[in-house]
C-alpha cells in the first residue's frame, strides 16, 4: 500500500505525491498530485506495484467522497496533536 507523502515518478517522467491512500472493497486506491504545477492529479488503483487510472464515473464519485473523508480525518488528527 502506498502511503500519504510518498513520491512517485510515472512513465510521463513527472513526479507525483501521494495525497491520500485508501482501501475500498479490498482494493488500494491513491489520489496523486504532480509536484511541479500541482494541477495534474490522478485517482488510481494500486495493484502489484502498478497504477491504473480510474475512469469509471460512478466509482470516482464514491472514491472522491472517501478521499475527502480521509483528508478531513488527517487534518483533524494534526490539529488535535498540536493542542
Amino acid at each position: 500500500m502506498l502511503k500519504q507523502g510518498e513520491l512517485l515518478t510515472l512513465s510521463n517522467k513527472k513526479e507525483y505525491a501521494v495525497v491520500s491512500s485508501i482501501i475500498y472493497e479490498e482494493v488500494n486506491y491513491v489520489y496523486i498530485l504532480d509536484t511541479e504545477t500541482y494541477k495534474d492529479y490522478k485517482i488510481c488503483e494500486y495493484n502489484n506495484e502498478r497504477l491504473n487510472v480510474v475512469d469509471d464515473p460512478e466509482l470516482l464519485k464514491i472514491l472522491i467522497v472517501k478521499f475527502n473523508n480521509d483528508l478531513k480525518q488527517n487534518i483533524a488528527s494534526i490539529i488535535e496533536s498540536t493542542n
